[in-house]
């Protein structure tokens, strides 16, 4: 869009590089070039803007292929406006000399051009083919063909066009044909993918077997080596048993020679002690025997009185308490007459004693 200025009734006019500007006075081109900028009356002035960049269109081409089945054909076209007075005088390029802006639309009719102008060329060129080999090569050759005639021809280069490229995106069926075109390549993908799956789950079961195998060898293996563990266990043990039982066996027998060695060691002992002690019992008694001859002998001499006093001392050491003791008259007139009796007849022998010599001790 060009921009306009306004100063009083005159207007300013400033167009960009891209912008090929006419204008016209009295129905004559007064100015034209790319770029413009100019003031103008707006009475007399009538004013064309023709781009010269490059520009793209997108348009869809319906046709039917040798099998009268419907094709789609998307293409994408980029051309350029060689000649602006060629295309101003066959398309309205006139702007508002108020807005700067088309008064129409002169790029979509260019689109409506260049789809007319494609079509009757895609369709030549689908109704020779069928609709599998329009789908598999078709883009490239409906590009080549559409190319070429656009290229060559002549009613487009009188309007001051020229095609730059075409790209043709896809040529393609209606949804359910793409689904029954895509069906065996689908079907054998998916044969591929199940025996790929098939394979798969045949190499994990080998696998799998050859795990269960190895871990059956293993189990093996592993109760083989138990059982000869168990063995050497067993025999560790016996061992063991003998060694302790002959280590308790020497035990017992140094236990029982000690014994032995003790016993008679003890028994001499008491030997020693008894015959000790019987000599000691039998001088013992032989001493006894000794003394008890001679008190007895001293008893034989001793006169009644004093076997009395004797007696009485020995009771008196055998009785350790006195609870009574009764004196009568009678007990001591009696013993006191007896007193008096050897006293007289023992003095005139003691007196006699020491002069005759009759009895002495």
């Amino acid at each position: 869009m060009a921009q306009i200025g306004r100063l009083l009734f005159w207007r300013h006019l400033r167009a960009e590089p891209n912008q090929h500007i006419l204008h016209y006075r009295r129905g004559k081109l007064v100015r034209s070039g790319p770029g413009v900028a100019h003031w103008f009356n707006p009475l007399t002035a009538a004013i064309a803007m023709v781009p010269v960049e490059d520009c793209e269109t997108t348009f869809l081409l319906r046709e039917r292929s040798r099998d009268l089945q419907e094709v789609s054909v998307q293409c994408t076209l980029t051309y350029r406006i060689t000649d602006p007075e060629k295309a101003a005088r066959r398309l309205n390029f006139a702007i508002g000399l108020t807005s700067g802006a088309w008064l129409e639309q002169p790029l979509e009719r260019l689109a409506s051009v260049w789809a007319q102008r494609a079509q009757p060329l895609a369709r030549d060129h689908l109704k020779g083919v069928s609709l599998e080999e329009a789908v598999r090569s078709g883009a490239d050759v409906v590009r080549r063909a559409i190319l070429d005639a656009l290229t060559a021809d002549q009613e487009l280069a009188s309007m001051g066009l020229a095609v730059v490229s075409l790209q043709v995106a896809r040529v393609a069926p209606s949804a359910e044909l793409e689904k029954a075109l895509q069906a065996p390549t689908r079907e054998a993908i998916q044969q591929l993918a199940d025996e790929a799956s098939f394979a798969r789950r045949a190499n994990a079961v080998e696998k799998e077997r050859a795990i269960k195998q190895n871990e059956l060898q293993t189990e093996i293996d592993l109760a083989r080596r138990q059982e000869e563990l168990i063995s050497q266990q067993g025999r560790n043990t016996l061992m063991g048993v003998q060694a302790e039982g002959e280590a308790e066996r020497v035990r017992t027998q140094a236990g029982i020679e000690r014994e032995e060695l003790l016993a008679r060691a003890h028994a001499e002992q008491v030997l020693v002690r008894a015959r000790g002690e019987a000599e000691a019992e039998r001088q013992l008694q032989s001493v006894r025997l000794e003394s008890e001859r001679a008190r007895v002998a001293l008893y034989q001499d001793a006169p009644g009185k004093v076997l009395l006093g004797l007696a009485l001392q020995q009771l008196a050491g055998s009785i350790k308490t006195i609870q009574h003791l009764n004196l009568t008259p009678d007990m001591l007139g009696e013993t006191f007459a007896q007193f008096l009796r050897d006293g007289a007849g023992a003095g005139p022998a003691e007196a006699s004693g020491p002069g005759g010599g009759t009895r002495g001790r």
